[in-house]
């Protein structure tokens, strides 16, 4: 036991080292507007709306490294514990493969790549003892090759291929979440809650920094997530969870003009405080606490 955990150790550590060189390849190799410094504060504006908050969330996990508002930490012994912490924790991995095989078809290879790099190192790592102790099968060997693929020469067929692997992986890691007595849609509700929050403070974000590229993208991803989350589960989302379900209508169909494409409109047209508002409602009536 003691050689694999040391072997272990050591895999993650040399894992952590590559997969953070990639994102700073991947950052040099983007245009000027994909990339920006660490904020420390946003002021609020009348121009934006934008509530004053500065840098990451607290928390590990999911964060470290990462511009913008929107980013919360993932505490792996809670995910062991509590099916909605865990289940964020996938949809987070999931939504930064969302985002980053949009980016890479649109013509982003280097986006996209770092895409894929972040959530090894921000969420994966800490989570993967967790999975295993959950059941499920471990996937960082999935996750290194989308995010090695695209500096390697593969084609989008492929890299597509690979980020495949790694969504079927989530989902199965998704199926042995923690046992709860709480209702399946209302488990469902707090965790759709976090991605709409998530994406509605990335938005927020970008509007204070119009050249916070990386945070659109990262906003882009928890949007199309939420959406895709909506469209599987909302009849058990008004079945357990009708309140919810009934503010998730606008703050989706919200979301959904926010971030209309992969690449950044010229214009964001959807009035961040009536999103907030609409995000504040949601988180209520889920019972998400944070």
């Amino acid at each position: 036991m003691a050689i694999s955990r040391t072997r272990k150790l050591w895999t993650h550590a040399g894992t952590a080292v590559f997969v953070s060189g990639l994102a700073a390849c991947a950052a040099e190799e983007a245009p000027q507007n994909e990339t920006e410094t660490e904020p420390t504060a946003v002021e609020t504006t009348q121009e934006t709306g934008a509530a004053a908050f500065s840098g990451e969330g607290a928390g590990e996990g999911e964060g470290a490294g990462e511009s913008g508002g929107g980013e919360f930490g993932i505490d792996p012994q809670q995910a062991l514990e509590d099916p909605v912490a865990y289940l964020t924790a996938m949809e987070v991995m999931r939504a930064h493969y969302v985002a980053g095989i949009d980016a890479l078809l649109a013509g982003e290879r280097a986006a996209g790549a770092e895409m894929f790099a972040h959530p090894i190192s921000e969420i994966y790592l800490d989570l993967e003892d967790t999975i295993l102790t959950l059941g499920a099968e471990p996937f960082l060997d999935q996750m290194t090759s989308a995010s090695t693929l695209p500096y390697s020469g593969a084609s989008d067929d492929e890299i597509v291929v690979a980020v495949e692997a790694v969504t079927a992986a989530i989902d199965a890691a998704e199926r042995v979440a923690p046992a709860t007595d709480q209702a399946e849609g209302f488990v469902r509700a707090q965790v759709l809650a976090d991605l709409i929050e998530r994406a509605a403070l990335q938005y927020q974000f970008v509007l204070a920094e119009p050249d916070a590229g990386e945070a659109y993208l990262d906003g882009y991803g928890f949007a199309r997530t939420a959406r895709q989350l909506w469209d599987r589960h909302n009849a058990v989302l008004f079945e357990d969870a009708p309140e919810a379900a009934a503010r998730m209508t606008t703050a989706i169909a919200l979301l959904d003009q926010a971030y209309p494409s992969v690449t950044r409109p010229e214009t964001l047209d959807v009035p961040v405080m009536t999103l907030l508002a609409v995000t504040q409602e949601v988180k209520a009536a889920s019972g998400l606490q944070r």
